[in-house]
Parts: C-alpha cells; structure tokens; sequence
C-alpha cells in the first residue's frame, strides 16, 4: 500500500475478508479481488464507504501540486486501525468519548423501521456467505466475538466507523405495489437508524421473498 508502512493483513471483516485488502483497494484504487462477493456483502460495502471517506483527503491531495501534510497518513491509518478493532460495531466519535453500536442493535431497529411500513408482513436479515475459499469455521478472531444469536440478529447489517449498509427480506402483502413498498422501506430505515443511533445509513436493500394473500381473492 502506498504511503504507509501500516499492515492489517489479520485484521477480519465478519464476512471473513481482509481489511487490508480493501484498505489497498480504495488507497491505490484497484479492482475489486471478488467483485461478486463486495456486491452482495454489507459488511464489506459498509468498510469501503467509511475507508474511501478517510482517503478521500489523500486522493484530494495526490490531485493537487502540493505536498500532503506529513501526519496525514498517519491520522487516517490510527482511525483505520481504530475501526479494525471494531469489526461487529459502528464507532459515533462524541465530544467527551466514543460511542459502540452492536451491528446486531442497528439490525433490530433497522428491522422494527421496515415492520413499521404498511405491507411488510416479516422482516429478515440476509446471510452472506463466507468470502469464496474460506470455510466460516477457519474465520478466528483474536478478540471476544459476539454469540452466534448476536451473530444471527446481526445478518444484513454490515457497519463500520459511522456507516451503515442494510440489506433486508421481506414478505409482503398482495395488495400492495411492491416497488412503492421498497422505497417505504428505505425511507423508514434511513430515518429510524439514524434518528437512534447518529449513524449514516449508506445503503439499504430490500428484496421481497414472498407474498401473502389477504382474505379471499375469489380464485
């Protein structure tokens, strides 16, 4: 990586991928290693938009025909490494401390937003599977982990710094627009979080698994 002497190769996303890879990804704005795998993993997108925030001052810089300030690198790198530590919980810097936000807290009130809106019937978090090679069992973390319920809360939700990627399934309703159901949905979870917890919700998915009918159609 360029411009730090700093490696986070053993620090893990939950998902499973190194942070230093998507530390070099945003810093030298490389491709993707598994496109595939970023596209459908909030955990993943949650650290890229709080890692291209931190670098964006650098890149700012690197346009320009002036000299960084010397203590630049290393104040983004000591957040980066802050953040790294705090893989399972969204980091809201305050005047007087540090708040942690479990990633499975933002689930269960990301979930409670969208049972909130007409037409949602249930609510999930959607599971991502563990980064391609990589069986789930060999991810070892070296600090206290959630429990697997915490764990399982948690699924849909990927947070890192002050960002927050949701992506959810639900059921709905047949009698109403799922399209018009979806924005509803986001609407109410990018209100919700950040009303209760000061994070910035960058991204929320909805996908609708299922339909129910509601009284008799006649069929």
């Amino acid at each position: 990586m360029n411009g730090s002497d700093v490696r986070l190769e053993e620090e893990l996303l939950p998902c499973g991928c190194h942070l230093d890879d998507l530390i070099e990804q945003v810093a030298d704005r490389r491709p993707p290693k598994d496109p595939p795998h970023q596209e459908r993993c909030p955990h993943c997108r949650a650290a890229l938009t709080e890692l291209t925030e931190l670098w964006s001052p650098l890149h700012e810089l690197a346009e320009q025909e002036v000299f960084a300030p010397p203590t630049l690198t290393t104040t983004v790198m000591e957040r980066v490494v802050a953040i790294a530590a705090n893989g399972w919980h969204a980091i809201v810097r305050a005047d007087q401390g540090v708040n942690r936000i479990a990633a499975w807290v933002v689930a269960i009130i990301a979930r409670r937003a969208a049972l909130a809106v007409p037409g949602v019937l249930t609510v999930s978090g959607v599971t991502v599977p563990p980064v391609d090679g990589l069986d789930e069992n060999d991810v070892v973390f070296r600090r206290p982990q959630p429990s697997p319920l915490q764990r399982q809360l948690a699924a849909g939700v990927g947070v890192m710094g002050r960002h927050v990627v949701v992506d959810l399934e639900v059921t709905a309703d047949d009698r109403t627009p799922l399209p018009a159901l979806g924005h509803a949905v986001r609407r109410s979870v990018g209100e919700l979080v950040p009303a209760l917890t000061g994070l910035d919700v960058v991204e929320t998915n909805v996908t609708v698994t299922d339909i129910e009918v509601q009284g008799d159609t006649g069929l």
